[in-house]
Order: C-alpha cells, then sequence, then structure tokens
C-alpha cells in the first residue's frame, strides 16, 4: 500500500511494482485484482492440468487442492493488498500456455514476464514447476527494475528495516524452535502431501527451493506454498487414486484445526 502511494521501498518490496503502480491506496480496486485472482488461478490450473494429460477428475482435483492451501490464502493482515496471490495466478496461467506449445510458448514467457512485475519469483517458480530454462528470461523486468527503480527505508518501521537490512538473521530468529514443527513445516500441506510418495526431481528441487527461502524471509507457509503449491497439487492429484479423489477433496478443503496460514 505504501508503495502505491509513491513511497520508496527497501528490496525485495521495490521490484513488485507493477500492482502498486496501476491500482494506488485504492483499496477496492485491490479487492477487484484479489478477487479475480481466485477464478484465473483455478481456471489456469484447470487448463494446464488437462493440456498436460491429465484426466477431467485428476486436472478437477488438483485445481481444488492448490486453491485450498493456507498458503494460497495467506495471512489476513495481507488481504486484500497483496501480490502473492495474482503473481500465482499468472504463473499457473503462464504454465498452462508453455504446455500447450507452440505459439503459445512465446505468450507464456510474456505471462511470466507480467507476472514477474507483480513479484519477482514467478519466472524461478515456472521454470521449477515446468523443469525449463526458458521462463527465466522473464527475468529480464526484474533485472531492469533493480537497476533502475529506487529504494527507501521500510514505512513501518525499524523493526521491518531490520529485517530487510539482516533478512538471514531476522528470519533464523523468527523460525527459532520451529524448525521441526510439523504443525508449521508440513501440516499445512494437507492431502498434497500425497505428492511425495516417489516424487520427481523436478518436485525435490521446487520443494527445496521453496523452503530455502526461510533462511532469508520471516514468514513460512505463504511463502513455501506460493511456491511449489502447484507442483504439490498437481503431482498428488496424480498419485491418489481416482475413485479416492473426491474424499480426498473434502478431507483437505475442511480446515478440522485452524492452520498456519502465514
Amino acid at each position: 500500500m505504501y508503495a502505491g502511494c509513491g513511497t520508496n521501498v527497501p528490496r525485495p518490496f521495490h521490484l513488485r511494482w507493477l500492482l502498486p503502480k496501476l491500482l494506488g491506496d485504492n483499496v477496492a480496486a485491490w479487492r477487484v485484482v484479489w478477487l479475480a485472482s481466485w477464478p484465473v488461478l483455478a481456471g489456469s490450473m484447470l487448463a494446464w492440468r488437462l493440456v498436460a494429460g491429465d484426466a477431467w477428475q485428476v486436472a478437477a482435483a488438483s485445481t481444488a487442492l492448490l486453491v485450498a492451501l493456507p498458503g494460497i490464502l495467506g495471512p489476513s493482515v495481507s488481504i486484500p493488498v497483496q501480490v502473492d496471490l495474482p503473481a500465482t495466478a499468472l504463473t499457473v496461467a503462464g504454465l498452462a500456455m508453455f504446455t500447450a506449445g507452440g505459439p503459445w510458448m512465446a505468450a507464456a514467457v510474456a505471462t511470466f514476464a507480467v507476472a514477474a512485475c507483480i513479484s519477482e519469483k514467478a519466472p524461478v517458480v515456472a521454470a521449477l514447476t515446468l523443469w525449463s530454462l526458458w521462463p527465466l528470461v522473464a527475468l529480464l523486468p526484474v533485472a531492469i527494475a533493480y537497476r533502475l527503480r529506487p529504494t527507501g527505508p521500510d514505512p513501518l518501521g525499524a523493526k521491518f528495516q531490520d529485517i530487510a537490512d539482516h533478512p538471514i538473521r531476522t528470519a533464523l530468529e523468527a523460525h527459532a524452535g520451529r524448525w521441526r514443527d510439523g504443525w508449521l513445516m508440513v501440516a499445512p500441506w494437507g492431502v498434497t502431501l500425497a505428492a511425495l510418495i516417489a516424487p520427481s526431481w523436478p518436485l525435490v528441487a521446487v520443494l527445496v527451493v521453496a523452503y530455502a527461502q526461510l533462511l532469508v524471509a520471516t514468514d513460512t507457509v505463504r511463502l513455501v506454498q506460493h511456491v511449489a503449491g502447484p507442483a504439490m497439487a498437481a503431482a498428488a492429484a496424480q498419485v491418489i487414486p481416482v475413485e479416492w479423489l473426491l474424499l480426498a477433496v473434502v478431507v483437505h478443503v475442511a480446515w478440522f484445526r485452524a492452520p498456519e496460514r502465514i
């Protein structure tokens, strides 16, 4: 929101310039984008899995598993002024285009580039999920923004400025004593943990990168699931027998205890 008012913000937030530039401090506009991101994410996930060759039951289950992840919803404090959901929605749309191949691949890279102006991680997420280097071309606007866009002190005060100045130290402090906390590190994945049955190397790689963020950031579930969520949901739906998919989705969607979302 501060960036939307024209206030310079510290790294890496200065790279996430597109939505603040377009929406400013108009909370209603941010809410429209946030709400619209849900059908875009769901439709894109469904399209991606269908184009990838999944049966409609598997594609639909993948979609439900992804959108129900607590980290995709994210913390209530950031709703609707957030970049995670819009960026992930566009990234998954790009996954569907890229998988379709042909002329759609150029459109996919362009979509990844737009997503990169919302969240700089988007091309990396796409590259890991697709196991292709082509999405990394979309890092060009990130490199340009890194060189040209100004930064400033954190407008939220000294505590958050300390996080910006010392990301590793503050990240380790935030996660101290919780690295083996299953409720934080494992349980939020729900039924998508089925993806870990004979996981592929690309899935392992995207999970490693997702959790590596915790070494430089104080949040957890939100960060991890916006990186590895699409891959985990797709892989889990493929592992679960078709006749069990509906039950698996019901169990996954229901919150039997309030999950970690930050």
